[in-house]
């Protein structure tokens, strides 16, 4: 599976691909950017967002919260539901 990082634009966001096997490699990835703040994920949703026809991927968009949070932030899309 694929998963590319939230960015302001779609080249930007191609530039971060990487195959991740499951949501914890998602999780591993997000929780390196909230370590400073001893923040880490808590819950994450997945998806169906759109067919990206630039791309050709089915996109799915991920979302997750922190811990002591309400707010879900957007995390980026995956070409597939990863569980």
């Amino acid at each position: 599976m694929k998963f590319r990082e939230h960015r302001g634009s779609l080249s930007d966001a191609m530039e971060t691909v990487v195959e991740v096997n499951g949501i914890s490699d998602i999780a591993t990835i997000i929780n390196k950017s909230w370590d400073y703040f001893g923040k880490k994920v808590e819950q994450f949703k997945i998806e169906f967002y759109c067919y990206d026809e630039r791309i050709d991927w089915e996109t799915y968009i991920v979302t997750y919260r922190l811990s002591g949070e309400e707010q879900f932030y957007v995390a980026g899309f995956t070409n597939g539901l990863l569980k």
